[in-house]
């Protein structure tokens, strides 16, 4: 897009945010046009969620003035989220830490030109006012039998010491151990009060503008012109001390970004620590379509069992966000080997060689240094190119590159694009809800009380037609999560035979080995016995005890019946087991394909039955809502799992591991006799006089085959169990949280239009007088919200599709 179409597209967005803006203003000062909720009502608008509306559209103003794109970085506590953001940034803007760090959203600004980072926080004072607070309280006998129980990390301890000496947050800090020292201490304030019992004030901190700032120049980026700014928006982790503000914030901030940016643990995945992360997604990504990505770090702990980037792509796309982003936008990566790469090139860059390694800021030289260069890395540092290598080989394997080309870099080519996408959503979404009150407020105005009652007592029947539909479908729901069950139950159970068989085949494999080893043992060490002369006279007998010994391989008995495979060594133990475990690692694989087949048939015989009875029945209802009202239908997107695919977690070589027994047994060797006859015998080279036999420890390595069944049963018990429970996870919750959300809209939507006639109904005990004015404000209000409605849509249209193509 040119920037002269950037410049005219954001030129309408800020009057059409202007305008917005405005007549929310008027209906929030408008006599009678607002009011408080009384009992269970939900209006559409009230005079306490138009403050809400109203801070929203300020933000997207603001972001639109600026022409700034927020890039929102969410990700649970350990998922790596701070070493992400210094990857992208190049620099150590935010400590890394196992206590959870983002007590307040923090934004991070790509700042051409600014190389140290500076953190800008200009709305102190309540944060000081607190300090204050907290000093009195500390002070007193309660706070001070509180604090007994107080975890004294150093950290804290400091923070402490500032509050008993009365000190105060500043402004601004220089440099990254002041960023760090005031972001420890403003999480460790934010734990400090609520162990205390005293509030936080994050209502001062909800707009974007509260928020702390650090601008410092994102290296891969540079000097290099965007059409508008990028910030990196940290976000309070879900999980964050476990306090429900926090929650709160994030999914504020998640309505507010204009992109959000996923960080998962690859490690995790296959666990629920990622649960509410998705829950929070799957709530936004309507209202940002196109502009959600994922990076799955950690992904160099892959082993050779692991996912590879493709099925972890698939997984994170298809089961994780079920199909809310594509795959392509989906990049397993390691954060911490891209954050350590880049900054060791920026230092080459600007100093042409890596700092000296210390404690403090620059202990991430001793973590490049071990990880790339070796035991040697100390005098390995000042060999300048083999160190530039190493950051660039470093960087290719993190994987780093990708995601910050086609997210990062484009996110910043076109940051006014997508700001202005951000804007147009919320404007179409907000004039929208604003038609339809108005619509509704007006048109009732001209009814009777009675009317009114009569719509309402048909709204009410309405929603005990949706309670019986949710019933319906909860029925529906749980028989397909019953069938699915069973086929769970049926597809172990072959997989159990079908194990058994393999195990039973690979201990006949063994048992064959084991027997050509006690025949090739037999025949290297028979001591030649009068194979020249006496060759013809005793074959026979030869015959019989070349048998004899290849049953007892010669003090070690075989015996095709024991469930014990004996080997001479490890390797061979160990290329049993391993092939027993590709066999029924094999066996697993197949039938995991085969049980995401049955179950996505089922789910989609699911789907089909619920877009028949059920969507097709609540489209009727609204319908003839839609009617009596005379209102515009009501869009419905429930979202209903497609196929999961489960990956079943198996690790027979862990399992395994301890089924090989070293054992020690006898066995019997020949040598040269010794004295003058052996002596002699030797010079003529005879294979059969001159000999004489004896005894040696020798090691081998048992395999028992029993041992190897009890643990793959095990292993096969507990798979099942764990399948059980994501199933519950990935399945039957998203399936009941996705009926759920469906009616609840269905019906809260239905409740909204009931309580705006509520108030309609109280509109009536007014003065004609007040009702006439009321109608002309209603009207009026009307009249400027279409053309608003319109642009926006066009406006919408224009900057489509949104986001950043893969």
């Amino acid at each position: 897009m040119q920037e002269q179409s950037i410049d005219l597209l954001r030129d309408e967005a800020r009057r059409l945010l202007s305008l917005e803006l405005g007549l929310l203003h008027h209906v929030q000062e408008g006599e009678g046009v607002l009011s408080d909720d009384q009992g269970d009502e939900h209006q559409t608008f009230s005079k306490a969620n138009v403050i809400q509306e109203i801070g929203y559209l300020e933000g997207e103003l603001v972001k639109v003035g600026e022409l700034k794109m927020v890039l929102a970085v969410v990700g649970t506590m350990k998922a790596g989220k701070s070493t992400t953001i210094n990857a992208i940034v190049g620099h150590e803007v935010l400590p890394n830490r196992n206590r959870p760090m983002t007590a307040l959203p923090t934004l991070i600004e790509h700042t051409p030109g600014q190389v140290e980072p500076v953190l800008e926080l200009k709305n102190c004072k309540p944060i000081n006012d607190l300090i204050v607070q907290l000093g009195k309280v500390i002070s007193s006998d309660r706070g001070d039998a509180v604090l007994q129980n107080l975890e004294r990390t150093d950290d804290m301890l400091d923070l402490l010491k500032l509050i008993d000496q009365r000190g105060s947050f500043k402004a601004l800090y220089e440099g990254s151990e002041n960023i760090f020292w005031f972001l420890k201490s403003l999480n460790d304030l934010v734990r400090l009060a609520a162990f205390l019992g005293v509030d936080f004030p994050f209502g001062s901190y909800s707009s974007i503008d509260d928020y702390p700032v650090i601008r410092i120049e994102f290296s891969h980026l540079g000097q290099a012109a965007g059409q508008g700014k990028l910030a990196l928006l940290d976000t309070p982790g879900p999980n964050e001390a476990g306090q429900q503000h926090l929650r709160k914030m994030l999914k504020e901030q998640l309505k507010k970004a204009s992109a959000v940016l996923a960080v998962m643990d690859f490690t995790q995945l296959k666990s629920d620590a990622d649960e509410q992360v998705r829950k929070e997604l799957d709530e936004i990504a309507d209202i940002a379509e196109g502009r959600l990505f994922a990076l799955v770090n950690k992904f160099d702990q892959r082993d050779r069992n692991g996912d590879s980037a493709d099925q972890t792509r698939t997984f994170v796309a298809e089961s994780l966000m079920n199909r809310r982003l594509d795959a392509a936008d989906v990049y397993p990566v390691s954060s911490r080997w891209g954050y350590l790469a880049s900054r060791a090139q920026q230092e080459i860059a600007n100093h042409g060689k890596l700092p000296e390694a210390k404690s403090g800021q620059n202990a991430w030289v001793e973590d490049f240094g071990q990880l790339v260069l070796g035991m040697e890395w100390e005098d390995a540092l000042q060999d300048t190119e083999l160190v530039q290598r190493g950051a660039s080989h470093l960087w290719k394997k993190s994987n780093f590159a990708e995601p910050l080309e086609k997210v990062i870099f484009k996110a910043h080519r076109q940051a006014a694009v997508m700001a202005l996408s951000s804007a147009a959503s919320k404007l179409v979404d907000t004039a929208t809800r604003l038609a339809r009150f108005l619509e509704v407020r007006d048109t009732a105005l001209a009814k009777s009380a009675e009317e009114l009652q009569e719509q309402i007592g048909s709204l009410r029947h309405d929603i005990a037609m949706i309670d019986r539909l949710e019933q319906d479908s909860e029925e529906s729901s749980q028989n397909a999560l019953a069938e699915i069950k069973c086929e769970m139950s049926m597809t172990f159970t072959e997989l159990a035979e079908a194990i058994k068989h393999e195990v039973g085949e690979g201990f006949k494999a063994g048992k064959r080995q084991e027997q050509q080893q006690a025949v090739a043992r037999m025949q290297e060490q028979l001591a030649p016995t009068m194979a020249g002369l006496l060759k013809g006279a005793f074959s026979t007998w030869l015959g019989g005890e070349q048998a004899r010994r290849a049953r007892n391989g010669f003090d070690f008995e075989f015996d095709e019946e024991s469930p014990v495979i004996n080997f001479d060594k490890q390797s061979e133990a160990e290329a049993l087991l391993k092939k027993i475990e590709d066999g029924v690692h094999s066996i697993i694989s197949d039938g995991e394909v085969e049980l995401v087949r049955r179950m996505g048939e089922i789910l989609k015989d699911f789907r089909i039955t619920f877009a028949v009875d059920i969507e097709a029945e609540a489209n009727k209802l609204i319908a003839g809502l839609n009617e009596r009202l005379n209102r515009s239908g009501f869009a419905i997107d429930v979202k209903i799992p497609d196929t999961t695919p489960l990956t079943l977690k198996y690790t027979a070589g862990e399992i395994l591991r301890d089924s090989v027994d070293s054992k020690h047994r006898n066995v019997t060797r020949s040598r040269r006799s010794k004295g003058a006859w052996g002596t002699i015998c030797s010079w003529f080279g005879t294979s059969d006089w001159g000999w004489e036999e004896f005894t040696v420890k020798q090691g081998y390595y048992a395999v028992d085959i029993n041992k190897v069944r009890k643990a793959i049963d095990a292993s096969i018990e507990q798979l099942f169990k764990d399948l059980e429970a994501s199933a519950a996870d990935t399945i039957a919750q998203p399936l009941n949280e996705g009926l759920h959300t469906f009616f609840e809209q269905l019906k809260g939507s239905i409740e909204s239009i009931r309580s705006d006639l509520q108030q309609s109904i109280r509109d009536q005990e007014r003065s004609q007088d007040e009702q006439i004015a009321l109608a002309g404000l209603l009207s009026s209000y009307k009249r400027e919200v279409m053309p608003i409605k319109r642009d926006s849509e066009e406006l919408l249209r224009d900057v489509s599709p949104a986001g950043v193509p893969a």
